[in-house]
């Protein structure tokens, strides 16, 4: 006999034959005490049952079956290989150790209880925050809405629905959103719910459970090109589209992450981020009442939930900011070298992009950066937009912005 381990999916129901046959040659049967109430009935008498509580445990068992040569048969809910652990079997142990047999995955019988096509959904998991594909963030999901309008999310303990609703809630108009739950699944205590995202985050759900989400909003562009007129701000307070392709340019901004935009105005260069990047998280800082309105109406109208406003005063404000991967400073309300201070305690790779249009501001920064080591390059964008004048145009000149480039390595 050599090592073999049968890799089962189980949805709830009878065993398929296949699955039957394998049982009757194993040593043992391997699962987690969470999945032994749902599969006892099925599981035949005489065999060896050995339960687990984590993940770790498990593979103990079947490093010493592996030691020993046995062949044993691992159970898992639905398709192993379906955000599963089939993954990381097939990683510890190598494909020529396992056979798998799947079930019905979870997302299957649950679109089925729900009445939900589940073809155009993009599922992800929360599952212990691993980096792998479609595993992300609960802060993420904002910006996945935007790029896919349809989710269905595997939770876990620590992100059960009620915390994402929650969370989803105080960021994505109620009208908006469509919410499913399918609780434990398969058990006596099976529940399908839907609703809004509030009625839904008053619930307590015990887990294994799935979410989906359908989001109806705006925000399903993206890409550089916002034009100014598509923001509101009287008076042009923001930053002007040119210098946004400029500064973005020089952010080299990654698909998911953290950017700082301190002294946001109504908006302008945030929108234009988050909008290009549906996964980055866009945090803009603007201490002055009147044009916080504007990014909060501007965020709206656009449909950008990856952009989160906050209305303070830098450098007292970013305690609360999660830390960046980019910053931007287009505004600091005089308090430039408090804020270059703070940002340089907090920014430890990437990227630092300021703009002036105030010399004595601008030999400011560059002396502090240049202490620093931080200092790239500094740029002199001079604009001519043209107006007209009798039966043609000419160039009218407007106030050249200084970009200074600085980067920490």
């Amino acid at each position: 006999m050599s090592f073999k381990i049968h890799l089962l999916g189980f949805c709830g129901e009878e065993l398929s034959s296949s699955a039957r046959q394998t049982l009757k040659k194993v040593s043992f049967i391997l699962l987690s005490r969470s999945l032994w109430p749902l599969f006892q009935r099925y599981s035949p008498e005489g065999l060896p049952v050995r339960l687990y509580q984590k993940l770790s445990e498990a593979l103990l068992i079947l490093e010493e079956a592996q030691k020993e040569a046995l062949e044993v048969a691992f159970i898992a809910r639905g398709d192993p290989l379906f955000f599963g652990i089939g993954r990381r079997l097939l990683e510890r142990f190598g494909p020529e150790s396992l056979e798998i047999i799947p079930a019905l995955s979870v997302v299957q019988q649950a679109s089925a209880r729900l009445k939900i096509p589940w073809e155009d959904f993009w599922v992800i998991s929360l599952h212990g925050g691993s980096k792998r594909p479609r595993y992300y963030e609960l802060s993420e999901i904002p910006g996945l809405l935007r790029l896919y309008g349809k989710l269905a999310v595997f939770t876990d303990p620590q992100h059960p629905p009620e915390e994402i609703l929650a969370y989803l809630k105080e960021r994505v108009p109620e009208e908006e959103l469509e919410v499913w739950v399918a609780e434990r699944l398969g058990y006596p205590e099976e529940r399908l719910l839907s609703g809004s995202a509030s009625e839904l985050s008053a619930e307590t759900f015990r887990d294994p459970n799935l979410l989906f989400l359908r989001y109806s909003g705006p925000g399903r562009l993206r890409g550089l090109g916002l034009t100014d007129s598509e923001l509101l701000a009287p008076g042009g307070l923001f930053t002007k589209a040119e210098i946004r392709a400029v500064v973005l340019h020089k952010l080299r901004l990654p698909e998911r992450g953290v950017l700082w935009d301190l002294g946001a105005g109504a908006g302008g260069l945030s929108c234009e981020a988050a909008r290009s990047y549906p996964l980055l998280r866009v945090w803009a800082v603007e201490k002055d009442l009147f044009r916080a309105e504007l990014l909060f109406q501007n965020r709206k109208r656009l449909g950008l939930l990856n952009l989160e406003p906050v209305v303070g005063e830098a450098p007292e404000v970013l305690d609360r900011l999660p830390p960046p991967d980019r910053v931007f400073i287009g505004g600091t309300g005089g308090r430039l070298m408090e804020i270059l201070e703070t940002v340089c305690a907090r920014f430890s790779k990437g990227p630092l992009v300021l703009t002036f249009t105030v010399l004595e501001n601008l030999c400011q920064a560059l002396e502090f950066l240049k202490s620093r080591g931080l200092f790239r390059e500094v740029l002199e964008i001079k604009l001519g937009r043209s107006s007209p004048l009798g039966r043609g145009h000419f160039l009218r000149a407007e106030n050249p912005v200084f970009v200074v480039v600085a980067e920490a390595r």
